[in-house]
Formats: structure tokens, sequence, C-alpha cells
């Protein structure tokens, strides 16, 4: 648990990486703490705290800020530089869609999955609306190439069609009839993608993906079958 001390000498290392005679004063630390959403800080306890960590911080001549010691600036650079370098990994997850449903299907749908329920874990709402969308515009194009149909949806300049004019073309291909709950499902993730994608004013919410979720989970196998997927 990191107590006030701790995230001072955090605070320290971070506006000193670039010109390590950069310092703050313990009042400027504890208003920088509490921006952050922590409680009140006790500025004279905490300075005291400070003074009393002379391997690793020092005050700077002259003020009263302080900053990191050399040996302090070492030790944190090991314990820091590391966890900005590699950025974490959600945990993989079947919020939104389960990864068995896809699984031996194609690398790239799968990666698409895992970052659907990634998104919607850390409250990325609409990146989680247009990967959706992304998801059903790659399942519709495997359903044509599965049966050599890519030309069909494709324009004069030899480009798949963007996912209204897919949507539209599968919708009203005899060859494939699909359902009325695949239909619905595709047409609401087709409106939330395009809202999160192109409208400045929009932010999705939890609840946007959470109501058509079940449509996105029966358009999504369905054109697996079709895709010969699974």
């Amino acid at each position: 648990m990191f107590t006030g001390a701790d995230r001072a000498r955090a605070i320290l290392w971070w506006v000193g990486r670039g010109d390590s005679g950069i310092g703050m004063t313990t009042a400027e630390i504890c208003a920088t703490i509490e921006k952050s959403g922590h409680p009140k800080q006790n500025v004279s306890r905490l300075d005291s705290q400070l003074a009393s960590d002379k391997r690793r911080v020092h005050r700077v001549p002259g003020s009263k800020a302080w900053r990191l010691s050399p040996r302090g600036r070492v030790e944190l650079d090991e314990r820091y530089e590391l966890a900005l370098e590699q950025p974490r990994v959600p945990k993989a997850t079947d919020t939104i869609l389960a990864r068995t449903l896809f699984s031996n299907t194609r690398g790239y749908i799968e990666n698409v999955v895992r970052q659907i329920n990634a998104s919607f874990d850390v409250g990325l709402y609409d990146c989680c609306a247009v990967m959706c969308r992304r998801l059903l515009e790659t399942l519709i194009i495997e359903v044509y190439e599965h049966v050599g149909r890519a030309a069909d949806i494709k324009g004069n300049d030899g480009h798949f069609f963007m996912f209204a004019d897919l949507l539209r073309t599968i919708s009203k291909d005899t060859a494939f009839n699909i359902s009325r709950n695949a239909q619905r499902g595709l047409e609401d993730f087709k409106k939330l993608g395009d809202l999160s994608a192109h409208n400045r004013r929009f932010n999705a919410h939890k609840s946007d993906i959470e109501q058509i979720q079940n449509g996105l989970r029966v358009s999504s196998e369905e054109l697996l079958h079709l895709a010969g997927l699974i």
C-alpha cells in the first residue's frame, strides 16, 4: 500500500525525469496528490517524513523544494521505467462475447473479440462499439469470400464496401437468408458503431452496449456459420 511519502517520491521522480534538478515544495506535492483524488494531505507530517528520508530525498539548495537524491532516482528508475515501457495487458474475459465461439477461426478475428471484451471491461465503451462494428464487417466479408463471391461486395476501386453497403448487400441476398434476430443485431451495432465513430457529441455508455449485446452474439454466430468458420 502506498503511503503519502511513497506518492511524494513518485511525484518527484516524475517531475525530475527530464531534469533531475527540478523540485517541488511539500505544499505543491500535497496539492498534486489531492488533485489525483486522494484525501487532503497533512503538509507538516509529509514534510517531516521527507526530511527523515535522507537517503532518497534532498532539499534543493537555497529553497524549500524537495528533489530525489541520485540514489533515490536510480532506485525509482528501476521501479517505474519498466512499468512505463511495458503496458499492462488486460485480463482476457468473455464479458461481451465468449472467446470459445471464435476460437480456431482466424487469428485477427480472435484478436478483435479480445479487444471488444477488454475495452468494455475498462470502460472504453466507444472503443468497444467501434470494434463490434469492425467484427461484423469482417465476418460479412468472410461469408462472401467463403462462397467465392468477394467481388459482389467490392466497389469499382477494388476495395470492400463500407459497413452500410455490406449490411445492405447481405440483407437482400437470398443465398444466405439472414435471420430476423441476426439482422436486428447487425443493424443495432451499425447504428451504435456509427455514432461512436463519427458523432463528435456522442459518447457510448455501458448500457448502450448491454442492451444490444445479445444481438451481437446472435449475428456473429450466424455469420460464422455462413463463413464456414464453425
